[in-house]
């Protein structure tokens, strides 16, 4: 299994990564530089792909080595896949070694007629590779690719530092990433060049990527099981980067969505755990940048075309509209700068070195509930949620919006948190508490988005003054929504609190 963290570089940096300190003092051979032609091959439907995995034929000084490489997963930039590989002949993709190759790596498809083979993409860059030595033994190798990723006449740049670990624990590759980051700011690079050089080609538009399932064991204790939870939340998020960056609506959505998982999952077990501040931190400051885009979406997308507008008013709605969007793009471009920033790849890097070297282990903290199964810890923490809900149901004034909307957050907690653990099974009854928390967001939703779309309304104001009216009347209407609302929303709260909870 290989594994390797990769660092995207900017072109003014490229000449200065070998000089750092951290990767040439502990450089136990010179960097060899050497042109690398890589060759993707693929079947029409990209069959191969479509199965996770990507065909290489990489032909360097006259050698030609074949590679099926694939599987395994991306977390916080540390790649680790399945890599099967072996010297061949040409160019050309040998058949027969792919036959054992695919029989190997995805027997499922090998019993399947063998693809018709087809070139997708090539990468043409110069690889400057030495290894390094660290203190404790570890050996890793560096390798710097500069060059460029092309299909037909398209093509894209290829500028990055590839971290692989050749002796030793993984971790270690975090640790110095997160050196050369702080000596020269670099950027996390979750897609391989096989995903980059697929979207090339056309084989997958960046879209909104939900959460998956998250895979928990029986017998799990607690701590294995708040690991898997976790990387699942940043894994939702990193697989959304990508159409962040496009400016995709959803794919912002989603990666907030994981955003709010994560935070989820660690006030679940706040008392057990404690994140280390700067990340929190962290957390709090991305969270905000998300939100405040998400925000204008929704307005957009949901708020404005539900409005009963007159005809007379559509004109200057129209104006609304576009200075609507225009803030839209400008959080949008926040987002995307903050996502590219120095403090973001400092955010994962250091979340991903948390998640993977369960640095909950050593915060300090009582570790018995940690150790205890998953199957027996899981239900305390759900009904705790629970609880947390009712607590607030009832401590709180619910005339009072924006008690409803705490009411809302806590009952977003506790469905997130049966979600986590739905691999271990639950009940009919707790299968329907997690629907009526569910009918319960969407009755607190619809007043929440009330609330928020004055406030932007509020900032519109000053954008466009000279639609005062519209304005005015768009903050009415949706202010007797949300009153219309509150009762209704009361009825629903109280109803759900004499539901029993259970797990």
């Amino acid at each position: 299994m290989e594994a390797e963290i990769k660092l995207a570089i900017d072109a003014a940096s490229v000449a200065q990564i070998k000089k750092l300190p951290v990767l040439r003092d502990h450089a136990v051979t010179k960097p060899q530089e050497r042109e690398h032609v890589d060759r993707y091959f693929d079947s029409a439907d990209f069959g191969l792909w479509q199965h996770g995995f990507a065909l290489r034929v990489r032909s360097v000084d006259g050698r030609h080595v074949q590679t099926l490489k694939g599987g395994g997963s991306t977390l916080a930039g540390l790649h680790q896949r399945t890599e099967l590989e072996q010297d061949i002949a040409s160019e050309q993709p040998d058949l027969d070694v792919f036959e054992r190759q695919l029989r190997e790596a995805l027997p499922q498809l090998a019993k399947a007629a063998m693809p018709v083979l087809a070139p997708v993409f090539v990468n043409r860059s110069k690889r400057s590779a030495w290894m390094i030595a660290l203190p404790d033994g570890t050996q890793v190798e560096c390798a710097l690719d500069i060059g460029e990723l092309r299909h037909g006449e398209r093509s894209v740049p290829v500028r990055e530092l590839e971290l692989e670990i050749k002796q030793g624990d993984p971790l270690i590759l975090y640790q110095l990433a997160q050196q050369v980051h702080a000596a020269l700011p670099v950027r996390l690079e979750n897609v391989s060049k096989a995903e980059r050089g697929y979207a090339l080609a056309g084989a997958e538009a960046a879209r909104g990527i939900k959460a998956t399932p998250v895979e928990l064991k029986r017998k799990a204790s607690m701590g294995d099981a708040l690991g898997a939870i976790l990387v699942n939340c940043l894994e939702q998020m990193q697989a959304n980067e990508r159409g962040v960056a496009a400016g995709g609506v959803e794919s912002l959505h989603q990666m907030r969505v994981g955003l709010r998982r994560l935070r989820a999952a660690l006030a679940m077990v706040r008392d057990m755990v404690q994140l280390p501040e700067e990340t929190a931190a962290g957390i709090d400051w991305l969270a905000g940048e998300l939100g405040d885009a998400r925000n204008w979406d929704v307005f957009i997308e949901s708020v404005l075309p539900a409005l009963p507008v007159p005809d007379e008013h559509l004109p200057a709605l129209e104006r609304v509209l576009v200075a609507s969007r225009e803030e839209a793009q400008r959080h949008h471009n926040k987002v995307r700068s903050a996502i590219g920033s120095a403090r973001y790849t400092t955010l994962m890097l250091s979340l991903g070195a948390w998640i993977a070297g369960e640095g909950w282990q050593q915060a300090g903290l009582p570790s018995e509930p940690l150790a205890q199964k998953v199957k027996k810890a899981a239900p305390l923490l759900v009904q705790h949620a629970a609880a947390r809900v009712r607590k607030r149901a009832r401590a709180y004034d619910l005339h009072r919006p924006e008690c409803l909307h705490k009411v809302r957050i806590a009952a977003k907690k506790e469905r997130y948190a049966r979600e986590f653990f739905d691999a271990i099974g639950h009940g009919k009854r707790a299968a329907r508490r997690h629907d009526l928390l569910a009918d319960m967001q969407d009755e607190l939703g619809t007043i929440n988005d009330s609330n928020v779309a004055r406030e932007l309304v509020g900032q519109l104001r000053e954008r466009v003054p000279q639609e005062v009216a519209l304005l005015g009347f768009i903050e009415g209407v949706l202010a007797a929504r949300a009153m219309q609302a509150l009762p209704r929303a009361r009825r629903h709260v109280k109803q759900r609190l004499r539901d029993k909870a259970s797990f």
